[in-house]
């Protein structure tokens, strides 16, 4: 079975990192959710209390590959921009070929440790000067690399995940099976 990881962490776009978990999970993929930081329960940005899998932590996980991580957006990833330990796990899984996953302001980690160089991209228009060259699109999948745009993209950003992940047909049955009309 394929694994991916979901980061949260306080002040993160609760659809963002949601809807990646439920379609994922949908799709047959084992999905862990790790917060950032020693907390129990993640405080979105619209209040909304999310708890990470059986306490686990980003220190827990961070030893470990999966086949896809994603980060999502939220006001709060501008406290993880500059951690050295979570840049050296991206860069990893960027290194083993895995599929990573980033929308809204959270493409601009990607951008800073370097893995957008060359690739084309999305994010969200409050980040996208900064990272510059990005694309119009919802969804920008170049390789293993998923960018999109913010909360209103992440049916569609899940969506490509599971594709990278499981495989179009899988992606396919699962938008059907939600009733997802494009």
């Amino acid at each position: 079975m394929k694994r991916a990881l979901v980061l949260i962490f306080d002040n993160v776009e609760e659809i963002e990192a949601l809807a990646p978990v439920d379609i994922l999970r949908r799709g047959g993929v084992e999905v862990s959710m790790a917060s950032m930081g020693p907390v129990d329960k993640i405080s979105g940005r619209s209040g909304i209390k999310i708890s990470p899998d059986s306490g686990k932590d980003f220190e827990s996980v961070e030893g470990e590959l999966f086949d896809a991580v994603v980060v999502p957006g939220g006001r709060g990833i501008f406290d993880w921009l500059e951690c050295d330990r979570l840049s050296d796990f991206l860069q990893r899984h960027f290194r083993g070929g895995r599929v990573l996953a980033a929308i809204c302001a959270a493409p601009l980690l990607f951008h800073r440790i370097g893995i957008l160089e060359g690739r084309r991209r999305t994010a969200h228009f409050s980040v996208a000067e900064e990272i510059g060259g990005c694309s119009d699109l919802p969804v920008v999948r170049d390789g293993e690399i998923i960018t999109s745009k913010g909360a209103g993209t992440a049916v569609d950003f899940a969506l490509e995940i599971l594709s990278a992940v499981e495989g179009e047909k899988r992606a396919k049955d699962v938008a059907k099976d939600i009733c997802f009309i494009k």
